[in-house]
């Protein structure tokens, strides 16, 4: 992916994430923002050592 392809890609999981929180609010469950986080940066992780190979 160039960089591009990786910034958006982010941005739509980033806003995934910020959906799943909302609904989970919405539902009256826990949203557990630190495991939304991880998640985020996990997948920025995972997407970014792609690139490199």
């Amino acid at each position: 992916m160039n960089d591009q392809e990786i910034i958006k890609h982010m941005i739509d999981f980033v806003e995934q994430k910020e959906r799943q929180i909302a609904s989970n609010r919405l539902a009256s469950t826990t949203p557990n923002k630190g495991d939304a986080v991880k998640a985020i940066l996990d997948e920025l992780e995972r997407v970014s050592s792609n690139e490199d190979k």
